[in-house]
């Protein structure tokens, strides 16, 4: 299995990996920028993609820890997309698209902590979820431009401040605010091209809290198949290379605290796995 890692070299620059048949190497080094953006595009151009990996050297990197891969232009995503996770919130199953923003400032990596502010006392819950990355411009996009513009797929976990958005929901404001505390948006460990993965819907997605299976449902129980949610969600913004949306969370979603440890996994993606701890004053 191909993938495209982030890592941390121990001069402390961040390097794009590729890793094919357990050997790395640097994209950095072949004069790949730190931008996800061009990374995206890269990997929607298969021609010169091949030429910049052929001029990648072998880099000895396997214990380089693993950052964000990559800062992302919008982060979207997609809520009540599984049908019992839409009732276990208390409503029916969508009839329409519920899609909402993540803001890129929160953010973190593989083996990052997600931090638990000391005075948000109220329910906090991880919600594991398959992120699509984008390597081409939709507007206005058809289900197959919108399957053509995928390119990557990795793991993600979108921390919920549960009460929050209960709370402001019940006023009738948006439910930003819970999505998108500092931490609150798990992302990695690496890409994997679309290709190298089987159909989306033979995949089953699991998350874990302290080794306990909380969430399991196969992909094919999405109500909005990615290419269908992404030309719904061009219709009302331009989405760009280096966009990247959350798929949906499966039914199961319960508080999390600190001392925790998440884990996020489906086959042929890894694992992403983040511990909780109650941030620092």
């Amino acid at each position: 299995m191909h993938s495209l890692r982030r890592a941390c070299s121990p001069d402390g620059q961040p390097h794009w990996l590729w890793l094919a048949g357990g050997v790395l190497r640097d994209l950095t080094a072949a004069g790949l920028a730190d931008d996800l953006c061009e990374l995206a595009s890269l990997l929607a151009e298969t021609t010169t993609f091949s030429s910049l990996l052929s001029a990648a050297p072998e880099v000895a990197a396997t214990t380089w820890p693993l950052l964000l891969p990559g800062r992302p232009g919008k982060a979207l995503c997609l809520g009540k997309n599984f049908a019992a996770h839409a009732r276990e919130m208390g409503s029916a199953p969508p009839s329409e698209l519920v899609w909402f923003a993540k803001l890129p400032d929160c953010l973190i990596g593989p083996g990052e902590a997600v931090q638990i502010p000391s005075w948000l006392s109220t329910r906090v819950d991880p919600e594991a979820e398959v992120v699509a990355l984008l390597g081409r411009s939709l507007h206005q996009a058809s289900p197959a431009e919108a399957e053509q513009a995928i390119v990557a797929y990795t793991l993600g976990n979108d921390i919920t401040a549960r009460k929050q958005q209960s709370l402001d929901r019940e006023r009738g404001w948006p439910w930003l605010r819970a999505k998108n505390l500092a931490t609150f948006g798990c992302l990695g460990p690496a890409w994997v091209p679309k290709e190298e993965l089987p159909p989306l819907a033979s995949l089953c997605l699991r998350g874990r809290v302290n080794n306990v299976i909380r969430q399991q449902a196969s992909l094919a129980d999405l109500l909005w198949s990615p290419a269908h949610a992404l030309a719904e969600i061009s219709k009302w913004t331009p989405l760009c290379p280096g966009d990247i949306v959350f798929l949906g969370t499966p039914a199961g979603v319960a508080p999390i605290h600190p001392g925790d440890h998440l884990v996020v996994e489906a086959e042929g993606l890894g694992r992403l796995e983040n511990p909780v701890v109650l941030a620092e004053q």
